[in-house]
């Protein structure tokens, strides 16, 4: 149980793969190709504060005050998602192709890593705190959820950019090849842990849902499902460089193979005669005279084995860039993804160009992994972001949307860093 529940909080990677390749910071037209290269992080909550969650995943001691200040700041529902982003494209743009000016063939290698989980205030102190607060009462698992998805992609495609000197349009599409590595999502319909007041027993009982990928052949490369997904960009930009984007990225699919699993299960345990002060405490283990590994085996696996077909996390986004002069810029955008838990995630730039050669942004965020509840999280992230232009077409950006996460990590419940650099040939 303790190793099914470590998965909660693991450190994930994940990217969001792009239909081309655009660039609202430093304009350039004739250029014959593109390469960049990039990378982020995301780790984000409505509740676990970035104090609390470093301590948990860098190994160092987490005391009771510390848990005391984490349980104030939980939620009845919960919410936590981390994302890792790198990739590397190319693009290129010849004189004429199939016999059209204007179009660009692109292809792009992404890594993708996710998580999102959801979880009941009683299951997060179950876990650091053990039961001894339920002694004769019911803890509620209900509408608790992970998922945790790792695959790579090969992505492959074409853009055309048409429209005259006021308005210039850009369309892309781009078809991916999804490789999978591991899947694992559990979910939690209705459950419940009783502890017998004297702690003499324990009761659980549950409904759930368990979807896991092959897990023989663990070995760098081994992909264990295959799959498809496809990305289409548009924007267009004015005279004056005001740009508007939307992108629908990485909608597609993953099959996995015959050796997964997928079942579900109505369950009711009972566990008598063992020391139940201390379950799923991160010091102590409930079933120290029982094989944990066997317990997690026999209520997460199923001896029939089945492929499964699963949706890839899609993301949408909508943006939009306004100058108000050479040296002052805002751009607003809303992102959405698709089948995991992640409400609408705004952001807003209010960029300054002190030259040709360097932007500087502050930008506002709010959402996400995070929520939307105003009513119960109120801190709006901030963060900066810098690009600058080395010339001969030499781009390096670099920045975070969660700057207050660092400086204030006892309140905050977000963190997160991006690093790109991108090289235009003429």
């Amino acid at each position: 149980m303790k190793k099914l529940l470590l998965i909660f909080i693991c450190i994930v990677l994940n990217l969001l793969s792009k239909a081309q390749i655009s660039d609202n910071y430093f304009h350039y037209d004739n250029y014959k190709s593109v390469v960049e290269i990039d990378g982020s992080y995301e780790f984000n909550s409505n509740s676990i504060t970035n104090k609390f969650l470093n301590n948990y995943l860098y190994g160092s001691h987490i005391d009771s005050l510390s848990k005391l200040w984490m349980f104030r700041e939980l939620k009845q529902k919960n919410s936590f998602g981390s994302d890792y982003e790198s990739g590397l494209s190319f693009l290129f743009c010849p004189d004429s192709l199939f016999g059209q000016t204007g179009m660009g063939i692109f292809i792009k290698y992404n890594m993708y890593n996710h998580v999102d989980i959801s979880f009941s205030d009683d299951l997060f102190k179950l876990f650091f705190d053990g039961n001894k607060s339920y002694a004769g009462k019911n803890a509620d698992l209900s509408h608790s959820s992970l998922n945790v998805l790792n695959y790579d992609q090969m992505q492959f495609g074409i853009q055309t950019k048409f429209g005259g000197d006021k308005i210039k349009h850009t369309f892309g599409i781009g078809l991916s090849i999804n490789n999978g590595y591991k899947h694992t999502r559990i979910n939690i319909k209705n459950g419940n842990i009783f502890t017998d007041v004297n702690g003499e027993y324990i009761d659980f009982s549950a409904n759930y849902d368990v979807s896991r990928s092959d897990t023989s052949h663990t070995w760098l490369g081994a992909f264990k499902g295959i799959g498809t997904s496809i990305n289409l960009y548009y924007s267009f930009k004015t005279e004056k460089n005001n740009c508007f984007d939307l992108q629908i990225t990485d909608f597609g699919f993953i099959r996995w193979n015959g050796q997964s699993r997928q079942f579900s299960k109505d369950t009711i345990i009972h566990f008598e005669g063992v020391n139940v002060t201390d379950i799923l405490n991160v010091e102590g283990n409930i079933f120290e005279n029982s094989n944990t590994d066997s317990i997690v085996h026999l209520y997460t696996f199923s001896n029939t084995t089945r492929p499964y077909t699963m949706l890839t996390p899609a993301c949408l986004k909508i943006s939009y860039l306004y100058n108000f002069s050479e040296k002052i810029r805002t751009e607003f955008s809303v992102k959405q993804k698709l089948f995991v838990h992640y409400d609408p995630f705004f952001l807003l730039k209010a960029q300054y160009l002190p030259d040709k050669r360097n932007i500087i942004s502050l930008n506002l965020c709010y959402g996400g992994y995070g929520g939307l509840n105003i009513m119960e999280k109120h801190e709006i992230n901030a963060g900066l972001e810098y690009s600058h232009n080395f010339g001969k077409g030499l781009i390096l950006l670099a920045g975070s949307n969660y700057l207050n996460g660092f400086l204030f990590p006892y309140s905050m419940t977000a963190q997160g860093a991006f690093l790109s650099i991108k090289k235009y040939f003429f």
